[in-house]
């Protein structure tokens, strides 16, 4: 020994040397473990996120008895009314026209005659001067099947007539106290249906009469 200092040969102690080992194994411990845990961290980062994803709707199932071309087919639409065509009332159906089959049976009553004219005069005859036209109402109701055709609603027609024999001209309208519905499309059936009117046959006194004939639904 070398006088006033240490040999630095000197061995270390027991304890000391158990403390420097055992603070080495703890660095060592902390080193490697803190390392894996940086490591771990890093690829975690690194790796994708997993995204949510809404199910794509499933197609929805083709009758076995419809093919697939058929079940895109787009819908036939349904054609308009024909260019030019009349239109028709309300029901789809002409309400001036006799309905076929309809089953319905018109009364028809006897006509009554409001003034009559002879021929070449101006002057007219009252109603009490006047006959009675008894083909003029056998005509009408020999019609009474077609004529029931003519409207289906209930009411009374009360049917102005003017005709003259000897120019054989018929007109014929609606009078103000008829109650059928739509009466001007009545009378429009009306008409059709008992034209032609038998001048010709027909017995009369008088040229020209203007006679009111009742038609019931």
């Amino acid at each position: 020994m070398r006088p006033g200092g240490s040999d630095v040969n000197d061995s270390y102690s027991p304890r000391t040397v158990v403390t420097v080992a055992l603070v080495s194994l703890i660095a060592g411990f902390v080193l490697v473990f803190g390392s894996g845990t940086l490591a771990l961290r890093g690829s975690q980062r690194g790796a994708p996120s997993e995204v949510e994803t809404e199910p794509l709707p499933q197609p929805r199932p083709v009758s076995p008895s419809v093919s697939a071309g058929d079940a895109a087919a787009p819908e036939t639409p349904t054609p308009g009314p024909t260019p030019g065509a009349p239109p028709t009332p309300e029901g789809g159906a002409d309400a001036s026209a006799p309905a076929q089959g309809s089953g319905r049976v018109a009364a028809v009553g006897a006509s009554g005659i409001s003034r009559c004219w002879n021929a070449g005069s101006p002057a007219a005859l009252a109603a009490a001067n006047c006959d009675r036209l008894a083909g003029l109402d056998q005509h009408f109701q020999s019609r009474a099947a077609e004529l029931g055709a003519c409207t289906r609603g209930r009411g009374r027609l009360s049917l102005i007539v003017d005709l003259r024999f000897s120019t054989a001209i018929v007109r014929s309208w609606g009078g103000p106290t008829s109650t059928v519905p739509n009466a001007g499309d009545v009378v429009a059936c009306v008409r059709r249906v008992t034209q032609p009117i038998p001048l010709a046959t027909m017995a009369h006194a008088h040229d020209r009469y203007i006679a009111v004939v009742p038609i019931e639904w």
